[in-house]
């Protein structure tokens, strides 16, 4: 979930619902509305008009329309002008809402009204909309939304009509000022737009529901085939984690689909201690909770309102048996306990300093991403000691489950593949990664005695095959269950995603069966608002059923929501009383009615069962030295772990392709590592090439990376990003220099290319080849840690495709995301220099640009328009400028 990661808010809160049907003026200091306020236009406009603009060119035609339902206001805009950016405003506004005759606020929290327009016109970019209102004393309320068009009736003529809601924050204002505002976003779009029943009025988003919770049967034991040996990463787990790892095996060759919620008995949106209870009268049969519990934060984002009746926050070792209890209590409702890891950004950690009750790993800092930490915090790094120190409190939770025997699935560093997190691809080499994890496992195992623990991997879908997948995977000696994320934006009626779904599962599942693996799918769910479930405007009401349906086809054991921090920060849905709750609260009870959906109350007494573990692996060993896509141009040493019973270590070196240039006899040096020399000799025998290193344990290939042999780094100035000249020319260089991100049924294939016309001079240039579905985005990033506070621009040389998607640039200051979008350049095809001012970019969170602190630099392409597209744009000679030289 990749987006879910940074701060969720909706502006919405809990109240009564009040829609009666009537029309007036509210009077001044109602303490609720007693009727909604419409504008129907059947008449006239009214008191309604145009009052202003703001980035639109020339002044738009408003008139009455009585041709359009049973009258409407029209106006007539030209947002050509305006293609290239991503708000171009129209204001209208209610004249007869003045300082002298003052509008009640007090009570509403929607202003809707049905929109009409001409999807001709609509080629390209979107349509959104902004209710703004304030008093006197300079109070304001404001709201705004893109409009959803996958609603949108035909209306004749060429029209379609859309409903349009938005939700605002209730305020008691009197408001002397109301207005509704048309937005062009990225659009082209010219011709009329009308304007009709505009109502303002109070909605909580609940409805009552209509389908009731049936009590399901226990799971039926004699339909499970039931292995009596698994393997497992720790040849010393717990009789009970061999079990659970049968039971979940033994589920996953069924239709069966255990569902999963997490923090469900520690925060809820809705009454009662569970918000999965209070739908289906049933736990889910998953419980994970987070790591960052354990230091005394019961929410992984920060900035919002805890949820009603949330445990109130401890530290210490109380933090600690705060959760053990919560996972006490979860185990004995009968659901299998899981723990994600959060886990802090140990430079900043390290900061706040040292005290006697030890660090304060309180705080959501995974997504800083500054500091080096991966490198930092492995032994012989400044922060290794910070870092254990937070790997103690897992061992402490771990091991007082343990001495229950009670099992855990630990799932660290999710989401790998994507760069939201400081273990993320842009920050860390997928070797660097590896051992990361691995040191993580090894520690918790073998140095702390943590012995029931199942260790889950999971980077973000969606993936392009097998070889992808395993990219950063750790190795079948450290990972009991590889499964991956994957959220869906913004469903739709009719999309592709779900078939998406299916198909990242085939791969994964392949990759499982491949590996004799366990798969799941650890976090999965909808983001309809922002990052998050949203109170109302649900497309596909039955998500949670069509979900079931794709998983029971495949061999996955259990798949889980996010969390419901409060009303308005959710990811499942809840009732507010014994009637009424969220609008899929039908749909999710739907799906836990259905008997391939597996609750706590369904679940079986897997303990009872005669099942033993054996190694996965009887030996196993990685490399430590040299890291993946290094540069190896001196002499150097190769170093290597390795466990388990052999006989045997040596190294491989071997050229570009694949042959074998030298095998080395390993030194014992300290127990369990090994290490042998690159020689000066060997690197001239080798010669300028992308070769490998290989650890053979007992002749067998145990660990390989690559390594980039006599081609030496040149570092370039701070204010350059790329040339794409130090590359050598080859893309595998390249490839590890960059991460990718993309959406589902997406992909991203950056390349060198040294065409004449897709580069700039001589030398080579940047093919972003890009892939993108309806709804789709993909994207490259390259990590920095540059300081750019002498310059006051960024320029690149950029040869468009013409295809007219959302192209942006993205850089990465202090943590947050500034962007600039550049659809006006994608729809041109001219090779251009572009320039642009550090003061155009636009900060996700509302932060400040601040140059001297540049962390990434990135180029995404989003798709606008029906279409799939297959397509390119060339990038050049990137870099920081001085805009008035």
């Amino acid at each position: 979930m990749n987006k879910k990661l940074l701060q969720r808010v909706i502006p919405m809160t809990l109240s009564l619902l009040l829609l009666l049907p009537a029309a007036g003026v509210i009077e001044a200091g109602a303490a609720q509305p007693a009727v909604r306020q419409t504008w129907e236009f059947a008449q006239g406009a009214q008191d309604w008009g145009y009052v202003g603009k703001w980035a639109y060119k020339g002044k738009p035609a408003v008139q009455y329309d009585k041709s359009v339902g049973k009258g409407a206001i029209r106006v007539d805009v030209d947002f050509s002008p305006t293609a290239d950016k991503d708000w171009s405003e129209v204001k209208l506004g209610d004249a007869a809402v003045t300082k002298e005759k003052p509008m009640a606020l007090k009570g509403y929290n929607r202003l809707s009204y049905d929109l009409y327009y001409q999807p001709a016109q609509l080629s390209k970019g979107t349509l959104k909309t902004k209710v703004y209102m304030k008093d006197e004393g300079g109070h304001e309320v404001q709201s705004f939304l893109e409009i959803e068009r996958a609603g949108a009736v035909d209306a004749g003529d060429g029209l379609k009509k859309v409903h349009v809601s938005v939700p605002f924050d209730p305020a008691d204002i009197q408001a002397s000022l109301l207005n509704l505002s048309l937005v062009g976003s990225s659009t082209d779009y010219k011709g009329p737009l009308y304007v009709d029943n505009i109502c303002l009025d109070f909605d909580d988003g609940y409805v009552v529901r209509t389908v009731w919770p049936v009590k399901q049967e226990k799971v039926k034991e004699k339909a499970l085939k039931i292995p009596s040996v698994v393997q497992l990463t720790d040849p010393a787990a717990i009789d009970n984690a061999a079990k659970l790892y049968a039971y979940m095996k033994a589920m996953a060759d069924t239709d069966y689909v255990l569902y999963g919620h997490m923090n469900d008995l520690l925060m809820h949106a809705g009454p009662g201690d569970s918000d999965t209870y209070g739908l289906v009268r049933d736990y889910p049969a998953v419980m994970p909770i987070d790591a960052m519990t354990l230091a005394g934060s019961n929410t992984e984002y920060q900035n919002h309102e805890p949820a009603p009746g949330a445990l109130p926050a401890v530290t210490g070792k109380a933090a600690i048996q705060r959760a053990v209890e919560l996972s006490v209590r979860a185990h004995r409702k009968g659901a299998i306990v899981s723990l994600s890891a959060h886990m802090p950004n140990f430079a900043q950690v390290a900061e706040k300093g040292k005290t006697a009750d030890g660090y304060d790993y309180s705080g959501f800092t995974s997504v800083v991403t500054a500091g080096d930490v991966v490198r930092r915090v492995m032994p012989g790094g400044d922060l290794n000691e910070v870092f254990t120190g937070y790997l103690d409190k897992i061992a402490d939770y771990g091991l007082a489950l343990q001495k229950q025997g009670i099992p855990v699935l630990f799932r660290p560093y999710h989401e790998n593949n994507g760069s939201w997190f400081w273990w993320g691809a842009a920050h860390c080499s997928a070797s660097e990664f590896k051992n990361l994890f691995r040191y993580t496992e090894e520690y918790l195992r073998d140095v702390r005695g943590v012995h029931n623990f199942l260790y889950v991997y999971s980077p973000n879908g969606p993936f392009v095959d097998e070889d992808d997948y395993m990219t950063r995977y750790p190795g079948d000696a450290f990972v009991d269950i590889p499964g991956f994320d994957m959220y869906q934006e913004k469903p739709q009626k009719k999309d592709g995603w779900m078939d998406s779904f299916s198909q990242n599962m085939d791969i994964v599942q392949s990759f499982a069966e491949h590996h004799n693996k366990l798969t799941t799918v650890p976090e999965a769910g909808i983001l309809c608002g922002k990052d998050t479930l949203g109170r109302t405007g649900a497309q596909r009401k039955d998500w949670f059923l069509e979900a079931l349906d794709v998983l029971s086809r495949h061999k996955k054991s259990y798949f889980s929501t996010w969390s419901n921090f409060n009303a308005d920060v959710f990811d499942q849905p809840y009732m507010v009383d014994k009637k009424r709750g969220h609008e899929m609260a039908d749909g999710f009870t739907r799906f836990y009615n259905d008997p391939r959906s597996v609750f706590a109350g369904q679940m079986i007494d897997y303990t009872k069962w005669k099942v033993s573990g054996a190694p996965v692996q009887k030996a196993y060993a990685y490399i430590l030295t040299p890291s993946s896509n290094s540069r190896v141009c001196e002499p150097a040493e190769i170093r290597a772990k390795a466990a388990g019973t052999y006989k045997e270590i040596r190294f491989a070196l071997r050229g570009a392709k694949g042959e074998l240039v030298a095998e080395l006899p390993a030194q014992n040096v300290s127990p369990g590592i090994y290490q042998a020399a690159i020689t000066k000799d060997l690197l001239n025998r080798i010669g300028q090439t992308v070769g490998t290193v290989e650890v053979l344990q007992d002749g067998r290939p145990a660990d390989r990376l690559k390594v980039f042999f006599n081609m030496p780094f040149v570092k370039a100035p701070a204010e350059e990003v790329d040339t794409f000249e130090s590359y050598y020319g080859d893309n595998e260089m390249l490839k590890g220099a960059y991460s990718t991100n993309c959406g589902p049924g997406c992909s991203i294939m950056p390349a060198l290319t040294v065409k004449p016309d897709e580069r700039q001079g001589e030398g080579h240039g940047l093919d972003f080849h890009y892939k993108l579905v309806k709804g789709g985005w993909a994207g490259v990033i390259k990590s920095m840690g540059a300081d750019w506070s002498s310059y006051d621009a960024v320029q690149f040389w950029l040869k468009p495709d013409g295809r007219g998607q959302r192209f942006l640039i993205q850089i990465n200051t202090d943590g947050e995301d500034f962007e600039v979008n550049l659809t006006d350049l994608a729809g041109t095809t001219a090779p251009q220099l572009v320039t642009i001012p550090f003061s155009r970019f636009q900060g996700k969170n509302g932060g400040q640009f601040n140059p001297a602190h540049i962390q990434h630099v990135a180029f995404y392409c989003n798709t606008i328009g029906e279409d799939p597209v297959d397509s390119h744009f060339y990038i050049d000679n990137v870099k920081a400028v001085n805009s008035a030289r």
